[in-house]
């Protein structure tokens, strides 16, 4: 981590007092790194960055918001869009709103026994993410 970053991460650090502290930083370090990467994607899919003068007829054309689930739950996130909709996402990929660490707990859990409504009784309860057993199916059988 170069030091400037290492520096702005000790002052945020310093400020945390309690766990909600924690909590909300690092709710929000995750929702605002997720935004930020998507924008670099969408420099990089359309080859110049924002505000600079554009080399393709494609332009950027706004966010849409979309909610997706995490350990710590469901985050509400902006995604990029272009006048195309050529734009394809590799941090949040369309269509898809669970991240591979769940998809992997409940493939997990599903391997060790577990049946579909214990599956989603223990995602609500542990990281406060609803699924139906029919979702749970999909994912145990995709």
């Amino acid at each position: 981590m170069n030091t400037e970053l290492e520096r702005q991460l000790d002052v945020l650090v310093s400020k945390i007092t309690n766990k909600e502290d924690f909590d909300q930083i690092r709710e929000q370090l995750l929702k605002r790194g997720i935004e930020s990467l998507l924008k670099a994607e969408m420099t990089a899919h359309l080859g110049y960055g924002k505000g600079d003068p554009a080399v393709t007829t494609n332009q950027r054309n706004g966010f849409s918001e979309k909610t997706i689930k995490t350990q710590t739950g469901e985050q509400r996130i902006k995604i990029p869009r272009d006048r195309s909709a050529s734009f394809e996402p590799v941090i949040v990929p369309k269509h898809q709103s669970i991240s591979q660490e769940l998809e992997d707990c409940i493939q997990l859990l599903y391997a060790k026994g577990m049946s579909n409504s214990d599956i989603v009784d223990f995602m609500s309860s542990t990281y406060g993410v609803t699924y139906s057993t029919s979702q749970v199916s999909i994912i145990t059988n995709g």
